[in-house]
């Protein structure tokens, strides 16, 4: 079962503890790639923001599909200020008018709306798409930071240990003073990098744990997964106009469109039709019934201004759809670039080189502990293994970057 159905439990569980237990240092809690995604999609800020923007442009929807309230009125007159009690000379006129649209106001509403709400829901897909490639970046950030981390601890371990044999020679009358001085210079500057390492750690901790909205436990934050495999990527040709982003974009022109043709549909002329009961007390057997309608006259203002205000509006729906479209090709192309080339380098260093450097210092090692080798050659050694790992640790973080921007660019749910 997964760890993400235990991880609010093991938080519960700390939680009820009590201050003895959150004394404690923070218990890991492994994830895999796909615990994350989930935890992503239940608790990612942007994400929930897009549904609820989702939702609202639902509520737009019933906002669209609103006809005209009808207006009721009742009006008396006749009144004796002198005399109000006295009723004989009220005349009372009760009155509905309902406003009836014509031009297809409407429907051409609700196809707005319907395109703004297709739009939302496509703006969400693409925060997901966005979340879920950060989600995976910083991931991949958080396990090379444990690899470094690893890395540091081990560089400053092998150290000490070529400290204390530089001790020993030292004492024996085999080594320089000035050379074991050297070493214990490197041992201090190893120290350094680890304890850096450490906050580097820490930091991609938070970075992920921000990204899952669970700040308060980014130091329980682990990975669980290896790197990904470095094959080369599927022979994919890309869809771009199914992209989420683009097809926001389509939706949105095509609510442009609709607001066109509703900005002019404002010319037509609404009319409002009415009906009265009219009651005259000073003849009781005269009550009256009357119908009217009424329509505007565009004497004054024809609606050209929210006729041209539509069309600028179609026009920038237009060119933020060729951005978007120009964008998302040159985002598929630059990430193909990438996922390549840096995967390619991933390969060469750890099959290659990474080997050869930890050859090389094992020689160097076991030669200095038999005298044959100087105290610059351990320096060296050391330092050109723990470079070649760090190198390999941050080009295999960079291939898996880049193959989930590779991912994200294809708009596919699974990593290649």
């Amino acid at each position: 079962m997964r760890t993400a159905f235990f991880l609010p439990c093991i938080l519960l569980a700390a939680c009820l503890a009590g201050p003895a237990a959150a004394a404690e240092p923070a218990i890991p809690v492994p994830l895999h790639l796909a615990d994350v995604e989930q935890l992503l999609v239940a608790h990612n800020r942007a994400l929930i923001a897009s549904r609820r923007a989702s939702a609202s442009a639902e509520a737009g929807i019933a906002m669209a599909a609103g006809r005209p309230n009808p207006t009721l009125s009742l009006n008396t007159s006749g009144i004796n200020a002198r005399d109000p009690g006295n009723h004989a000379y009220l005349d009372t006129i009760l009155r509905i008018d309902q406003p009836i649209e014509r031009g297809g106001k409407r429907a051409l509403r609700l196809g707005v709306a319907d395109a703004l709400l297709e739009a939302s829901r496509s703006d969400e897909s693409d925060s997901l798409r966005q979340q879920r490639m950060l989600a995976r970046q910083a991931y991949f950030d958080l396990k090379a930071a444990e690899d470094r981390a690893r890395l540091g601890r081990e560089s400053a371990r092998l150290a000490h240990q070529v400290l204390s044999k530089a001790e020993w020679r030292l004492k024996a009358g085999d080594l320089a003073p000035t050379d074991v001085a050297r070493i214990r210079a490197d041992t201090l500057r190893a120290d350094s990098d680890a304890s850096q390492a450490e906050v580097d750690h820490q930091r991609a901790r938070l970075a992920l744990a921000q990204l899952l909205a669970m700040e308060s436990d980014a130091a329980r934050l682990a990975t669980a997964d290896p790197w990904p495999r470095l094959t080369p990527l599927p022979a994919l040709q890309p869809d771009l106009n199914a992209r989420p982003d683009v097809i926001a974009a389509l939706h949105r022109v095509a609510a442009a469109d609709q607001a066109i043709d509703l900005a002019r549909a404002q010319r037509v002329r609404d009319v409002t039709v009415g009906a009265q009961f009219e009651r005259n007390n000073q003849d009781p057997g005269s009550n009256l019934i009357g119908v009217g309608v009424s329509v505007p006259l565009f004497t004054g203002y024809d609606f050209r201004g929210e006729l041209r205000q539509a069309y600028v509006a179609r026009e920038s729906a237009q060119d933020e759809l060729e951005r978007v479209q120009a964008a998302a090709a040159a985002d598929f192309n630059q990430s193909t670039f990438e996922a390549g080339r840096l995967s390619e380098r991933a390969r060469h260093l750890r099959d290659e080189a990474l080997p050869a450097a930890r050859k090389a210092s094992a020689a160097v090692q076991f030669a200095f502990s038999q005298g044959a080798a100087s105290t610059l050659d351990v320096i060296d050694a050391r330092r050109s293994l723990y470079a070649v790992e760090t190198d390999t640790v941050n080009a295999l973080d960079d291939a898996a970057k880049a193959r989930a921007a590779w991912a994200a660019a294809m708009n596919l749910q699974e990593l290649p």
